[in-house]
């Protein structure tokens, strides 16, 4: 498989389609998150059970989901995977507005949209494996990094300006319906495209039993776990710093730095900017600059984001608005790097018939990792009352990452398969 003559140029129309199916599972997670005030005074509850039902059962089925989507992912393939999860997220927002009274029923709804959604983000280092060749698959998982981004950003924008149309939280979820709709229809034309260019040759191996072995001797290998740890930890610090930077920012001094919640806004999506272009550029990093391997790229990511993350904290930084921005947008640079470049690793340097399932593992496990850095955000500052101690925290995970970016070497176990793929 070293010819380019073999990965036909439908492979393109394949990366568009994971983009806007990854773009999809982003506004679907994120458009409740600023109608919150209007989703708790219609179910007639708190804001803090709206945001429950919202988001945490929503972040709970992704986890659960990502973990069990690889074995699906590699059993069926992203395409069968893909029409049922995204039929799902679209039942989903179709039908809030038939359940908009019921605070029950939102749940059911939400956690039938996160089990669609956690197998899609675990479906990446399949599809790179799958459809493109060694040299181009850590573009695809930047870019993939990137449509994230774009659709977090896409879901906090679209959510206020079709529920300022329609004056219904409920009718809003509903019209967002059409993104699934339209990202299974793109799926769907896949279904009916060539065949993927390694695909036989995975089904080939799935017959020999060294295959059937294949994962579980890939769990038993340091590079492995470097690469599980490396998307738990970034996970952690993403989630960590981007929740506490904004109140950072916004909340009167001596806690915070004073600037009203509009500034603080501003900054965050120059921050969001910046994660999406670092994202894409993960992908020439890895191929272009340093010859496919991703452990520099992760390495020099998690050391660029603990410095930044901390500087944050610096008088020298905070005091001008104008360093402050271009800090943050170092940090998301490096942020942004990290997951794509060890997910262009898991494709790279393991067989392609067990990349779901290893795609699988370190996305979800990576969930628990986020929910682990706002939970040691928030515990240190309740405790101290400033936001030092969480800053703080954030970077020393990033330097722990650091050393478990070194384990990044492709196994010598599976050399075998980097010949064919």
């Amino acid at each position: 498989m070293n010819s380019m003559k073999e990965f036909p140029n439908f492979r393109w129309f394949v990366l568009a389609t994971l983009c806007v199916v990854t773009a999809t599972t982003a506004v679907v997670l994120i458009s409740p998150a600023p109608l919150i005030g209007a989703i708790a005074k219609g179910l007639r509850v708190s804001p803090g059970e709206a945001t429950g039902a919202a988001m945490a059962t929503f972040n709970l089925a992704v986890a659960i989901s990502c973990l069990c989507g690889g074995m699906l992912l590699d059993r069926f393939g992203p395409v069968r995977v893909w029409i049922v999860c995204l039929s799902m997220m679209a039942v989903g927002e179709i039908l809030t507005p038939v359940f908009d009274a019921s605070l029950f029923g939102f749940y059911v709804l939400r956690l039938i949209q996160g089990f669609g959604t956690g197998p899609i983000m675990a479906s990446t280092a399949r599809v790179a494996a799958q459809w493109f060749p060694p040299q181009e698959r850590g573009f695809v998982a930047g870019v993939q990094g990137m449509a994230m981004g774009l659709g977090t950003a896409i879901g906090v924008v679209i959510a206020p300006l079709v529920f300022a149309a329609k004056g219904d939280w409920a009718l809003t979820m509903g019209w967002l319906g059409v993104m699934p709709v339209i990202a299974l229809v793109m799926t769907v034309v896949i279904g009916f495209g060539p065949e993927a260019p390694n695909e036989h040759l995975v089904q080939a191996n799935r017959e020999t039993q060294a295959s059937r072995s294949d994962f579980a001797l890939a769990i038993r290998m340091p590079a492995t776990w470097g690469a599980i740890i490396c998307v738990v930890l970034l996970s952690w610090v993403m989630q960590g710093f981007n929740d506490l930077i904004p109140g950072f920012i916004a909340i009167e001094p001596p806690v915070g730095l004073g600037r009203n919640p509009v500034v603080a806004g501003q900054f965050m999506m120059v921050l969001q900017i910046s994660f999406m272009a670092g994202a894409v550029l993960s992908g020439f990093f890895v191929d272009k600059l340093f010859g496919g391997r991703s452990r520099p790229v992760v390495f020099l990511g998690f050391l660029g984001t603990a410095i930044f993350c901390y500087a944050v904290r610096l008088p020298f930084v905070h005091s001008s608005n104008i360093v402050l921005l271009v800090d943050l947008v170092l940090a998301g640079l490096c942020q942004a790097v990290c997951i794509p470049s060890t997910i262009a690793f898991i494709a790279r340097s393991y067989p392609e018939h067990i990349t779901g399932r290893l795609g699988g593992l370190a996305q979800g496990i990576g969930v628990f990792g986020g929910t682990a850095g706002v939970t040691l955000g928030a515990y240190a500052l309740d405790s101290s009352g400033y936001y030092n101690h969480s800053i703080l925290a954030v970077s020393i995970i990033a330097i722990i990452g650091c050393g478990f970016a070194l384990l990044q070497n492709p196994p010598e176990n599976f050399s075998r398969y980097r010949n064919w793929n």
